[in-house]
Order: C-alpha cells, then structure tokens, then sequence
C-alpha cells in the first residue's frame, strides 16, 4: 500500500509514527520508500522525451539517498530535431536516457551510485552503466530484450524491479 499524502492517518486515527515500514495497524507507510520516490522522478523524466513510441527517464543517485546526480531522458542530440529517424523498434536514433544521465554525472563521485530507469537498460546502456560503477540499477518496465539485464547481474551489479525494490525496502 502507498502513502496517502492527504491522510496520512491510520485507520485508529492515530498519526503514522513509522517512517520506512508499515504501520502495524493499517499497513501504510508514513512516507514512499526511496525506490518508489527517485522512479517517480524518473518517471517524470520520462515525460520530458518526445519519442511517440517509447518515453524514457532515468536518474542516478547517491547510495545513501541524499543527492540527485544526474537525471536524463531519451531524446535527440543538443539542438536536434524533435522527431525519430525510423519508427522501427531500436532504430529511432535516440540517444537513450541511461547515457544521457551517465554523461551529466561527476564519475568522480566517492559515495556508490544508484540508476532508477522506467524501463529496462539495453545492452549497450548496461555496459556503460557498469563502466561508470553503478552499483544498483531499478527498473519499471522490463526492456523487450533481457540481455542487458543479464550483463549488469553478470558484472555483479544489484538490478531490481520496482516491485522487488520496494519490498526489500519493508523488509528492512
């Protein structure tokens, strides 16, 4: 269950005092685990893409939750035109969100890295993604193809859904 922002009181009435695990007595969180905060920023990254057939968001964070590095979402070259090169699946000539965070954010962060993505990494994206040592990779909608999936887990990177990243994070 969500947070309800507009009652953030429990069934008995009483005020939500826990912060990162389910009230006992009506099973809310006081507050969205951080998995489910930074996709809904990737989400709404997404909405900046103006691809017609498939919009993107990405977003890197620190390990510990406490800065946004770098947001990106699919899209055309600095100044280039809104619009594909082919509506044929995996040719638009988009640069994918994956890179286009990757290449605003500092690689010279000390603190590890987290990529929140709305959709699977492909392969190529995964390979990048290990290069600039992400360590944790959630997504929201699995990509057609797994391959890059199987490379990230294959690099030993931690790679969850949003599902699976939000119940880890009640399990705490």
């Amino acid at each position: 269950m969500s947070f309800n922002r507009m009652n953030p009181y429990c069934v008995t009435g009483e005020h939500h005092k826990y912060k990162d695990s389910e009230c006992p007595d009506c099973g809310q969180f006081e507050r969205p685990a951080w998995a489910e905060t930074w996709m809904m920023v990737a989400r709404t990254m997404a909405e900046r893409s103006y691809d017609p057939r498939l919009r993107v968001g990405a977003i890197i964070v620190s390990e510990d939750n406490t800065q946004m590095l770098s947001v990106g979402y699919n899209g055309n070259y600095k100044g280039g035109p809104h619009e594909h090169e082919s509506p044929e699946p995996g040719k638009s000539g988009f640069i994918h969100a994956e890179i286009n965070a990757l290449v605003k954010c500092d690689y010279n962060f000390p603190k590890k890295k987290h990529m929140y993505v709305t959709h699977s990494p492909c392969r190529d994206c995964a390979k990048l993604i290990i290069n600039a040592d992400i360590v944790h990779v959630v997504y929201q909608v699995q990509y057609r193809d797994p391959s890059g999936l199987d490379l990230l887990r294959s690099a030993g990177i931690e790679v969850l859904s949003i599902e699976e990243a939000i119940l880890k994070a009640k399990a705490r």
